[in-house]
C-alpha cells in the first residue's frame, strides 16, 4: 500500500510533463534554483525525493524519444517563472487554499490541481424527513477505505479510495493482496492477479447499491481511511436525513461527516413517485482528492417492488447486495438487465498511475500519441491501446496494429466493463460520470442502441423491450423527441438509457457492441467497454468465452438453449421465425424446397470464414506475421466443426486450458446459427474478414444464386426471411467509397495572405467522383451522401492512404464506422469490437515496401495481361499469396470495371474464378483482398448520421477523415440547387419530397450539412493577452506539436486579444473550411467590414442560398474531437426537437462531440421574411475568430443558377 503522501506527490510533480506548474502543500525550504519560499506559499519541496527524481529522469527520456530533448529544460525554466509569479501573488493575498486572483485561476485552470471546497458552503441544499413506519427498509453498512486500484490485467495501478459494503472489506483486501502478489510473480510475468475480464464478480469496483420507489433506505457510514480524514456520503437528488435528529444530512451538518470511529446513521425515504434511475454519490468532505481517486458510487432507484438478483451463477437467482450489473426482477413490468457504467478520470489531469514495476505510465502513449493512457477509465478499469497490448505485439512480432485495439481475438477480452445478456433480453444502462475533471461523450455502437433525447417526452416510447420476441424492422418511423446515440455527460451527471429494442438491438443479432467516450484520446487511453449478447446458454461446459456462468432473466427462463456441436444438428429442422431448414448429413443442398434441405457441410461453411492457413503457414507465429486476414484455420473432425488451434502465445488476457489444440465449435440448436462468440483469442493476430466479405454475416448468411450456388454478392433484401437485415421490397442505394490522401485548401488566399492548405488531407470520396475531386478543391469536403427512409444501403470501402513515417508509422489502416441505423455489428460496425471480424483495410495501391517497418505489405497484386469480359481467368504477379474460395476485388481503381470474384483455383500465377468476369480489365489493373462491404437498413427518420474512421481517428479526423449520411424522408430525391440535376454527394442539396420534415412542415426543402469541429491545427491562432504571467510562445508551440496535432509553420495572431486559457487556440472550421478573421483584417483593418462579401468576397465555408419562404434544414453535426461547441444562426429560429411543437424555439444551440441536430427553419428570411445575408457561426469566440462561420443567403428575386423548389 502506498503512503498517502505518494498520492499528493504523483499528482503534483507530474504536472511538469504537460505544463509548468506549482505544487500545493507546506514546506520551509526554498526551491533549488530560485529564491521562492515554499513555506510562504503553503507548499512542500519534494524535488529531491527519490520518486521525484525518478519521474524527472523518465520525463527527460520520454522527451528525447519523442525528438524534443530540450523540452524538459524549457519546462523547468517556465516552472521557475511561475513559482516567482505565485510568490508575488502570495504576498498580495492570504492563502485560503482557493484561487486568490483571476490570473492565478487562469494558470491553474485545466492543469489538474486538487481544488479545495470552499469552507462553509454547501453545494446542494435539501430538506427531508424520516421514513414512514410502513415503508419497506433496506439497510447498507458502508465503509470508506484506502485501496490499491488495479486498472487492468497488466497490473497498472494506483493508490485510491473506495466505498465498500463493510461485509465485503475482507474480500476487497483479498483481491488487493492477490494483485500485489501477482506484481511480484517472477515465475509468471503475465499473472493477472484478481483482475477478471469484464469485471465479472470483482469486489474492487465502484459501489453500486439500490432501492425501490417507496423504500426506506438506511445507511451506516464508517470512516476506515488510514489517515482518519473526514468523509461523508452524499447521494445526488436524495433527501437524506440524520436518523437520530431528522435534520438534513448535508455537509454543513457536522453529524453527516464521519470521523474516525464515529459512524454516521442516515436514512432516505424514496417517495413512490421518485423518478427511476441512477444517482451519483461521493464525499463532500475532502471531496476533490477523494473523488478523483475513486471515492464515488451510484445509487439506483428501481421500480416499486423490484428484487435485485445476481446475474452470475447457475440455478435459481440469488439476491445481490451491490454490483454494477444486476438482474432486476421488475415490480412494474418486464424483468430487465441493468448495467451501471461509470465514466471517470484517474486522479486529476497531472496524476499518473504506475505499472507493475512501479514506473509511472507515460503522459503520452509513445505508440498511439494519446494523452494520459490509463488515466481514463470505466468503473475503475482502463485498457489503453498502446502501452501494454500493442507494445507486447511489437515485441513479439515486429509490428503494432492500432485498429485491433478493441479486438478480443487479437488481445483477449477487455478488463473494463463487459455487460452480458441473452438475445432479446430487455436491458437498461445507467450512465454515470464519477469524475470531476472533464466531460465525456458516451457512444454505443451497433446502430440501434439509441434512445430519445428527452426520454419521457413521448408516448411512442419506451421501446426498450419491443424486440423481446424477434427483430423489429419497422420501428416508429419518427418520434416527438429525436432519437440519439450519443450522450455528453459532465461530472456527477447521470443519464438513464432505455435503449431501443433491448439486447441484440432491433435487428436481433448476437455480437459484441462497443461503447466508449467519443473523445478520441479518451477511448484510446482506455475508456471503453462492450456489451456482449449471446444466443446460447453460458453455463457449465457450454461457455463460448472466458466469462463466468450467466443466468437467464426470471420471466424469460427456458428461452435460451445450450450450444451443440455441428454433428448434433444433423436430422434437425431449424427455424428462423418461420423460415425453416432441414439439415442432413449427405446428399445435395436444395435451397428452393420447403423446408430447404441443407447438408451439414454447406450449413456450417456458409457461417464461417473460408478454411485455410493464413500466409500458407503451419505455425502460429508464421500465421500472425503473415497478416493474412482472408482465411481461418478451422477444421472438420468427421461432421464436427473444430476451431483453429488454441493460442500458445503468453499474455495476461487469455490463457488457454488446451494450448495448441482444437475445440468443437458450438451452434444454437433451434436456429442452427453459430454460437457467439465462435472465435478464441490469439494474441497479436489479425482477425479475418467476414465469410465472403459478407456485410451481414450473422443476419444474412444465406446469399445464393438462382442455381443454388453461393453468390459473391450480399443477400437480396428479404432472402433470409424475418431475420434479414434488409427486408423484402427495400429501396436500394449503392456506393463505392475510397479513402484518399489529397491536399485540401481550407481557406482561400486573399491579398498578401496565402491560402491555408492541409497538405496531408485525408477524405472519403465516391469512387466515380474521385477524379473530379482531385482536380477541384471546391469538391474536397468531408463526404456527405444520402439515403431515404426504408432504403437498403450498400457500399464497398477501399483505401489509397499509403504507409508513411510521420502520420501512420508505416501502418496505414482505415475503416468506416456508421452511427444510428440497423446493421450487422460483426462486419459493418467498422470497428473490430470483441470477437467481430476484420473491418479495417490496408491501402490497395501499395505493392511493395522498401523497408521492413510497420505492418506487412498488403496482399495486393496487378494483372500482367489484359482480361476480357466473360473470361474466368486472370494472371497476376503473385497469385501464390491468395487462397481458393476467397474473394478478390478485381480492378480496385478501375471506376468502370471493378468487381468482386471468388477464386475457384490457382495455378502458378493464373487465378481462375467461379464466375465469368463482368468487365474488361487492362494490364496493370489492381487486385486486392483489402476491401470491406458494409450494409445499412434505414429503419427510421433519424436525419443526420455521423460516420468516421475509427482505426486512426485521432490522426485522420484532423485531416478530414469523417463524413455524414443524411437520412431523407421516404421516397425523396436529391438535387443540385444550381441545375436541378440529381446528385450523389455534397453538403448542399435540394431535397424533393412530400413527406413531413418537421412539426407542421411538409414538402421539399433546401439542405446544408454543417459539420462543426475542433482540433484543426492549420487554423490555430496565437494568444498572448489575458494569460498572466504569460507562457512564452515558443514553449507552448513546442508543447503543442504531436503526431495528431501538427502545428503549421505560420500561425496568425488572434484578432480577439481578450481570449484566455492558453498560448494558442485549438483550430476549427465548418466542413473542413474556415474564413479566419485575422486574414480579413490583414487585408482591410476596418473591423466593420469583416463580414462584407463586397470587400472580401464570400467566405471559404459552404454558402447556402434560398428564396424567401423556402423551407431550410440545417443538419448540424459535431465531427471532432476534444471540445463542446455552440452554433448560432442569425435572423431565424428552429425547434430544438424538430417534431415537437412544444419544444424550445431557439437560434443557438450547444452541441457535444459526435452529437447532432436536425434543425428546421420553416421560412427562409425569418419571421419577417427579409432577404439578405445571414451569418451562422461557432459561438465560441476562439473558434469564431479562427474562421468557423458562414453565410446563409436569402434571395427575393429569382436568379439563373438557383432552381426553385417544387410546389
Amino acid at each position: 500500500m502506498f503512503s498517502p503522501s505518494f498520492i499528493i506527490y504523483s499528482l503534483i510533480f507530474a504536472v511538469c510533463l504537460v505544463v509548468p506548474s506549482p505544487v500545493f502543500a507546506a514546506d520551509s525550504d526554498a526551491h533549488q534554483g530560485h529564491g521562492v519560499s515554499h513555506a510562504a506559499m503553503g507548499m512542500i519541496d519534494n524535488s529531491n525525493e527519490p520518486w521525484a527524481q525518478q519521474l524527472k529522469g523518465q520525463t527527460i527520456v520520454e522527451d528525447a524519444i519523442s525528438g524534443r530533448a530540450n523540452r524538459s529544460a524549457l519546462v523547468e525554466l517556465q516552472h521557475n517563472r511561475l513559482m516567482e509569479q505565485m510568490a508575488r501573488q502570495v504576498g498580495q493575498a492570504p492563502n485560503t487554499g482557493l484561487f486568490n486572483g483571476m490570473s492565478m485561476m487562469h494558470q491553474y485552470d485545466g492543469q489538474g490541481y486538487l481544488l479545495a471546497s470552499q469552507p462553509g458552503v454547501e453545494p446542494v441544499a435539501m430538506s427531508g424527513g424520516r421514513c414512514p413506519s410502513t415503508a419497506p427498509v433496506k439497510k447498507y453498512d458502508i465503509s470508506a477505505i484506502n485501496v490499491e486500484i488495479t486498472l487492468n490485467q497488466w497490473l497498472d495501478f494506483y493508490p485510491g479510495y473506495m466505498y465498500v459494503l463493510t461485509e465485503n472489506i475482507e474480500k476487497v483486501r483479498a483481491e488487493e493482496a492477490k494483485n500485489a502478489k501477482a506484481r511480484e510473480n517472477e515465475k509468471d510475468q503475465y499473472d493477472p492477479g484478481a483482475v477478471t475480464n469484464g469485471i465479472q464478480g470483482d469486489y474492487i469496483q465502484p459501489l453500486v447499491i439500490r432501492g425501490n420507489q417507496g423504500d426506506c433506505i438506511k445507511i451506516t457510514l464508517r470512516n476506515a481511511l488510514e489517515g482518519g480524514d473526514a468523509v461523508s456520503l452524499h447521494i445526488h437528488g436524495s433527501s437524506m436525513v440524520i436518523s437520530a435528529t431528522g435534520k438534513p444530512a448535508t455537509t454543513t451538518n457536522p453529524d453527516a461527516v464521519a470521523a474516525k470511529n464515529k459512524p454516521v446513521e442516515m436514512e432516505w425515504y424514496i417517495h413512490p413517485n421518485t423518478q427511476e434511475g441512477g444517482r451519483q454519490f461521493h464525499s463532500y468532505s475532502n471531496d476533490r482528492e477523494l473523488t478523483v481517486l475513486g471515492m464515488f458510487g451510484t445509487f439506483v432507484v428501481e421500480p416499486k417492488g423490484s428484487r435485485y438478483l445476481d446475474p452470475i451463477g447457475t440455478g435459481e437467482p440469488t439476491e445481490m447486495r451491490s454490483g454494477w450489473q444486476a438482474i432486476i426482477q421488475n415490480g412494474a413490468g418486464p424483468d430487465f438487465r441493468e448495467f451501471v457504467i461509470i465514466y471517470h478520470e484517474v486522479g486529476d489531469e497531472a496524476f499518473r498511475p504506475v505499472n507493475k514495476k512501479g514506473d509511472f505510465l507515460p503522459q503520452r502513449d509513445p505508440l498511439t500519441d494519446t494523452y494520459r493512457p490509463g488515466g481514463r477509465a470505466l468503473n475503475y478499469r482502463s485498457e489503453p491501446f498502446g502501452i501494454n497490448n500493442m507494445h507486447l505485439q511489437h515485441e513479439y512480432f515486429g509490428f503494432e496494429d492500432e485498429s485491433m485495439g478493441y479486438s478480443s481475438y487479437a488481445f483477449g477480452d477487455a478488463p473494463t466493463t463487459i455487460p452480458r445478456s441473452y438475445l432479446g433480453d430487455p436491458a437498461k444502462f445507467r450512465l454515470v460520470h464519477g469524475g470531476s475533471e472533464v466531460f465525456h461523450s458516451h457512444h454505443p455502437h451497433g446502430g440501434t442502441i439509441r434512445w430519445l433525447r428527452s426520454p419521457r417526452s413521448s408516448d411512442e416510447m419506451p421501446l426498450w423491450f419491443t424486440a423481446k420476441n424477434g427483430p423489429v424492422k419497422y420501428p416508429v418511423v419518427r418520434t416527438k423527441s429525436d432519437r440519439v446515440d450519443v450522450q455528453v455527460i459532465g461530472p456527477s451527471e447521470t443519464f438513464d438509457l432505455d435503449t431501443e429494442c433491448g439486447s441484440g438491438l432491433c435487428q436481433q443479432l448476437a455480437g459484441d457492441f462497443l461503447f466508449h467516450c467519443h473523445v478520441a484520446h479518451h477511448y484510446v487511453s482506455g475508456m471503453w467497454g462492450y456489451w456482449r449478447v449471446y444466443n446460447t446458454m453460458q453455463q457449465g461446459e457450454f461457455h463460448t468465452d472466458v466469462m463466468p456462468d450467466l443466468r437467464e432473466l426470471p420471466d424469460r427462463k427456458g428461452r435460451m438453449k445450450f450450444g451443440v456441436t455441428s454433428d448434433k444438428l444433423i436430422g434437425k429442422t431449424v427455424d428462423w421465425f418461420g423460415k425453416t431448414f432441414q439439415i442432413v448429413e449427405k446428399g445435395k443442398t436444395n435451397w428452393k424446397s420447403n423446408p430447404a434441405v441443407v447438408t451439414i457441410k454447406d450449413w456450417v461453411e456458409m457461417q464461417l470464414p473460408t478454411q485455410g492457413k493464413p500466409g500458407h503457414k503451419d505455425d502460429e507465429v508464421g500465421q500472425i506475421k503473415s497478416y493474412d486476414a482472408t482465411v481461418l484455420d478451422w477444421a472438420w473432425k468427421g461432421n464436427t466443426a473444430m476451431t483453429e488451434k488454441e493460442s500458445t502465445i503468453a499474455n495476461p488476457k487469455y490463457k488457454s486450458k488446451t494450448p495448441g489444440e482444437r475445440q468443437p465449435i458450438l451452434f444454437e440448436p433451434t436456429t442452427g446459427k453459430v454460437s457467439w462468440p465462435h472465435l478464441r483469442p490469439h494474441f497479436g493476430k489479425r482477425v479475418m474478414f467476414s465469410p465472403n466479405h459478407n456485410p451481414a454475416p450473422w443476419l444474412e448468411m444465406i446469399h445464393q444464386n438462382e442455381d443454388g450456388s453461393r453468390s459473391v454478392d450480399p443477400a437480396k433484401p428479404g432472402e433470409n426471411g424475418v431475420w434479414s437485415l434488409c427486408p423484402e421490397n427495400a429501396g436500394r442505394k449503392y456506393f463505392n467509397l475510397h479513402f484518399i490522401n489529397v491536399p485540401i485548401e481550407i481557406s482561400k488566399g486573399e491579398g498578401k495572405e496565402p491560402p491555408i492548405v492541409d497538405k496531408l488531407g485525408l477524405i472519403y470520396v465516391l469512387h466515380e467522383e474521385e477524379e473530379a475531386v482531385r482536380k477541384n478543391n471546391d469538391l474536397r469536403y468531408p463526404l456527405v451522401f444520402r439515403a431515404s427512409v426504408y432504403d437498403c444501403v450498400d457500399w464497398t470501402l477501399t483505401s489509397e492512404w499509403l504507409d508513411d513515417d510521420f502520420t501512420n508509422f508505416q501502418s496505414s489502416k482505415i475503416n468506416l464506422h456508421p452511427h444510428f441505423l440497423q446493421f450487422d455489428n460483426q462486419s459493418t460496425d467498422g470497428v473490430i469490437t470483441g470477437m467481430s471480424y476484420e473491418q479495417s483495410i490496408r491501402p490497395f495501391t501499395m505493392l511493395e515496401k522498401k523497408e521492413k517497418k510497420g505492418l506487412p505489405v498488403p496482399m495486393n497484386s496487378v494483372l500482367t495481361a489484359p482480361a476480357k469480359k466473360g473470361s474466368k481467368s486472370i494472371t497476376v504477379k503473385n497469385a501464390a499469396q491468395y487462397h481458393v474460395k476467397t474473394e478478390l476485388l478485381v480492378g480496385a481503381d478501375n471506376v468502370q470495371g471493378n468487381e468482386i470474384q471468388r477464386i475457384a483455383s490457382i495455378s502458378g500465377n493464373t487465378i481462375t474464378f467461379e464466375n465469368p468476369l463482368k468487365h474488361d480489365h487492362p494490364n496493370g489493373d489492381i487486385v486486392t483482398v483489402e476491401f470491406v462491404r458494409q450494409r445499412l437498413w434505414v429503419d427510421a427518420d433519424v436525419g443526420t448520421v455521423f460516420w468516421h474512421d475509427h482505426a486512426f481517428g485521432a490522426t485522420t479526423w484532423p485531416h478530414g477523415g469523417f463524413g455524414t449520411l443524411i437520412v431523407e424522408p421516404a421516397g425523396s430525391t436529391y438535387h443540385d440547387p444550381k441545375t436541378g440535376k440529381p446528385i450523389r454527394s455534397g453538403p448542399i442539396a435540394d431535397i424533393h419530397t412530400v413527406e413531413p420534415v418537421g412539426y407542421g412542415v411538409n414538402g421539399s426543402f433546401r439542405e446544408l450539412v454543417v459539420q462543426v469541429h475542433d482540433t484543426v491545427p492549420h487554423t490555430v491562432n496565437i494568444v498572448t493577452a489575458g494569460n498572466p504571467p504569460g507562457q512564452p510562445v515558443e514553449v507552448a508551440l513546442e508543447g503543442g506539436k504531436t503526431v495528431s496535432f501538427m502545428m503549421p509553420e505560420k500561425i496568425a495572431m488572434t484578432p480577439m486579444p481578450f481570449l484566455n486559457g492558453g498560448t494558442h487556440t485549438t483550430g476549427s472550421g465548418l466542413n473542413f473550411r474556415a474564413e479566419p478573421i485575422a486574414k480579413r483584417l490583414a487585408n482591410n483593418p476596418d473591423a466593420s467590414k469583416i463580414f462584407s462579401s463586397l470587400v472580401h468576397g464570400d467566405p471559404s465555408t459552404p454558402l447556402l442560398r434560398a428564396y424567401l419562404g423556402d423551407t431550410v434544414v440545417f443538419r448540424l453535426l459535431h465531427t471532432l474531437m476534444n471540445e463542446s461547441m455552440d452554433w448560432v444562426l442569425s435572423g431565424h429560429t428552429f425547434l430544438t426537437e424538430r417534431y415537437a411543437g412544444d419544444a424550445n424555439r431557439k437560434n443557438a444551440i450547444h452541441i457535444g462531440i459526435a452529437e447532432r441536430y436536425d434543425l428546421v427553419v420553416p421560412q427562409a428570411g425569418g419571421p419577417q421574411l427579409m432577404p439578405g445575408d445571414y451569418i451562422h457561426f461557432n459561438g465560441r469566440s476562439s473558434h469564431f475568430s479562427e474562421g468557423a462561420w458562414g453565410i446563409f443567403r436569402v434571395l427575393d428575386k429569382e436568379v439563373p443558377d438557383l432552381k426553385k423548389l417544387p410546389a
